[in-house]
């Protein structure tokens, strides 16, 4: 409770009403010294006070509390592995800052999605509750009418927002300005198109249908091998020595039960091993990130050749931000495509979008700020 500030506020409002304090003493039966130690932020009102200085104020208590800040806008980022929502002002400046699960409905499902979306909402709406416009940038949620369901929901729940709701690849398009193209490769992996205010998906089809260079597929095609060194009885390649060391087991086999117990985001953590394996000149380890990188830059020629964009695209994704230096150079082998890294985290294309949706202007500092503040705000 911000004492200074609630003390201003009741100095504020007993302005505006034209009354003194002795008045507003007598009104809220309680002595001189109790509104004057309220105002000068040597005590605060108790609830009960509080209750009555609001009503007769015609304010909620709310109001009382915590400055109300009109300059608020919420981007959220949506993933497999995580979520981020960053509230900020308008000239870019992160003021909360909160990470949840991986939203991804065809991972979780479509109930808990929105159970996820709406409890970071609803903690940034309990700091900021004049907050006013949200972007939306989720991963899967092109998927059938997922998009539309959300946005109903929110049109429910949440009726005093302007709410945008669009795939996480709307997140890169708006970190860059004139490129149409972007690779997503984390979890999963998938290249969008940006067709003016639409866009066109190639790949991303789920990890039952996949086989496009994501974490995911590396990690599976690790445990693969391993598997068949085991059962052709072959000498243990560095790779497969690697991954038994991270699974903390003997046998991958004997393993396997925890590996499909766990799921899509534990066997995308596997791609590590590599990654690891491949900068220690394992042939397997090569052969499995030249693969991926070739399924990646067929992904990539298709936007090119399919929606005539230029060929460039925003590669963004865990396998870019940790491992770029390996990946780019083999997609390369197989792409003309030129790919922009951009060292720094998608949510501020989400924030970008949410302060233009409120028609704010993004100025150069807009960035600037964000870099600043961002990793001040958690």
């Amino acid at each position: 409770m911000d004492v200074q500030f609630i003390g201003s506020r009741i100095k504020e409002l007993r302005q505006s009403k034209g009354i003194t304090q002795s008045e507003l003493a007598d009104a809220l039966v309680v002595s001189f010294q109790a509104v004057s130690n309220w105002e000068r932020g040597i005590t605060p009102p108790d609830v009960e006070n509080l209750i009555r200085i609001a009503a007769y104020f015609g304010v909620l208590v709310d109001d009382l509390l915590r400055p109300k800040n009109d300059d608020v806008y919420l981007g959220i980022d949506g993933g497999a592995t995580k979520t981020e929502f960053a509230a900020v002002s308008s000239d870019g400046t992160v003021l909360k800052r909160i990470i949840k699960k991986g939203c991804n409905p065809n991972d979780i499902g479509f109930a808990k999605t929105e159970e996820l979306i709406f409890e970071g909402v609803r903690e940034i709406c309990v700091d900021f509750p004049s907050l006013k416009t949200v972007f939306c940038g989720i991963a899967g949620i092109s998927t059938g009418n997922y998009r539309e369901r959300l946005q109903e929901r929110f049109g429910k729940y949440f009726p005093q927002l302007k709410v945008k709701i669009k795939t996480d690849a709307f997140n890169l398009f708006a970190m860059v300005d004139g490129v149409n193209m972007s690779v997503i490769s984390g979890t999963g992996s998938v290249v969008f198109v940006r067709c003016g205010e639409d866009y066109k998906r190639i790949g991303g089809w789920g990890h039952l249908f996949d086989s496009a260079g994501s974490a995911f597929d590396i990690g599976r095609d690790a445990v693969r091998q391993a598997l068949l060194e085991e059962d052709m009885n072959q000498k243990r390649s560095v790779m497969s020595k690697r991954l038994l060391k991270k699974l903390n087991t003997s046998s991958v086999w004997e393993h396997i039960n925890v590996i499909y117990n766990e799921g899509k985001p534990y066997i995308a953590g596997l791609a590590s091993v590599v990654f690891e394996a491949y900068r220690e000149g394992d042939e397997n380890a090569v052969s499995i990130i030249d693969n991926n990188a070739r399924s990646l830059a067929n992904l990539l020629d298709a936007g090119v050749n399919i929606y005539g964009v230029k060929p460039i695209a925003i590669a963004s994704g865990g396998i870019f931000e940790h491992y770029s230096d390996i990946m780019i150079p083999h997609i390369k082998k197989y792409s003309n495509v030129e790919l922009l890294i951009i060292d720094l985290p998608p949510i501020l294309g989400a924030c970008r979008y949410a302060c233009s949706m409120a028609g704010h202007d993004i100025s150069e500092s807009f960035t600037t700020n964000f870099k600043i503040s961002y990793g001040d705000r958690r």
